[in-house]
């Protein structure tokens, strides 16, 4: 009987042409004087052309987009841009207009040298459809839902107010709590529709040339009796040297509020609440220090998500749309927010808005 010949070692398999064939994005590839090497089938559908009539053709040739060509982002590449990212309107080859996000980045050698680059489009035509769907959710919610809800809480308040003849104590009793959850619901609509609106970019900033301490000194002066109902002190430390701010004085009282707002709800009677307020190299700092339980370390990665609550809220009034929208407006300002904070040892919640709008 003969000996049995040894299994072959498998041949290991080269999956980057795959990949590349078979990805759902565009991808482009182009030689150092950015010629088309490589157009894979999704590139083929998204612009129009057959790879046969790409390749070896310049990529500004084939791939126009209305004002900047995807090639543009190539050119920056090519310049010396390690990689570039844009969103675009592609226009294909019979003229269709498509929504894309372009990256580019250089391809290189072990040496650092030049040898060609890599362009991957995606279509953003079901992320924009998305987008105008909630949209089109956040105005049906705004009118179908809000409006019942305020013509609702009016009749209750004429009945407590004894309009269609008088109430017997159990029935005022009930109206009372009737009113009260309706205050909480219509404050929690009013909530989420300021955060959807921001998050979806229909409530934008209409910034104006504000002075910082007349800003702060309002909402101080507007949330020191809420302060002084829990025994607390509210305090201010604010720079008299502050420069003029062109921010939305709506947005940024907003944030104030609300970061306040918590400092109060979360720290204990007898304690201090401290807004402090100053200048630095190229943006104005702002801090409110409290004296309450600190923020657990599990919670610091979501504190500014969506609907999130942490340990220390529960309990406490609230529905978790606060930091999230306090987020949205720093962002919208082109500012950044974190927060300073240790279990037992209070929280500084700091956010910052840049001098240059």
């Amino acid at each position: 009987m003969a000996d049995a010949k040894p299994p072959t070692k498998a041949q290991p398999q080269d999956w980057s042409r795959f990949i590349v064939q078979h990805t759902p994005g565009a991808v482009i590839t182009t030689d150092a004087r950015g010629r088309i090497t490589e157009f894979n089938p999704a590139a083929e559908k998204i612009t129009g052309y057959r790879r046969e009539e790409a390749i070896g053709q310049p990529a500004e040739t084939i791939l126009y987009c209305q004002g900047s060509e995807a090639g543009g982002a190539l050119h920056q590449v090519m310049s010396g841009k390690l990689e570039v990212t844009q969103e675009l309107v592609l226009q294909n080859r019979t003229g269709e207009q498509v929504p894309v996000m372009v990256s580019s980045f250089a391809l290189q050698n072990e040496e650092k040298a030049l040898l060609g680059a890599a362009i991957i489009i995606r279509d953003l035509n079901l992320v924009k459809r998305l987008e105008t769907e909630r949209r089109q959710l956040v105005g049906m919610f705004a009118h179908d839902l809000k409006t019942p809800v305020v013509g609702m809480a009016g009749l209750i308040r004429r009945l407590l107010q004894g309009k269609v003849g008088p109430l017997s104590p159990e029935q005022t009793a009930y109206l009372e709590t009737i009113d009260r959850e309706m205050t909480r619901l219509e404050k929690l609509i009013t909530s989420f529709l300021e955060f959807a609106r921001l998050d979806l970019r229909i409530l934008t900033p209409q910034p104006e040339v504000i002075q910082v301490q007349d800003e702060c000194r309002e909402v101080v002066t507007l949330l020191t009796p809420l302060a002084e109902a829990k025994g607390m002190k509210l305090q201010t430390d604010i720079s008299p040297q502050l420069p003029s701010l062109r921010v939305d004085p709506l947005l940024l009282r907003r944030a104030l509020e609300n970061l306040l707002g918590n400092a109060i709800k979360f720290s204990p009677p007898g304690s201090t609440v401290l807004l402090q307020v100053s200048e630095e190299a190229n943006e104005v700092l702002f801090a409110v220090k409290d004296q309450g339980p600190g923020i657990p370390p599990e919670d610091l990665p979501h504190l500014f998500e969506f609907f999130y609550r942490g340990k220390a809220a529960s309990g406490a009034e609230g529905f978790g749309l606060g930091l999230a929208t306090v987020k949205r407006i720093i962002d919208s300002h082109a500012g950044r927010l974190w927060v300073d904070t240790a279990p037992g040892q209070g929280a500084t919640f700091y956010f910052t808005l840049p001098k240059e709008a």
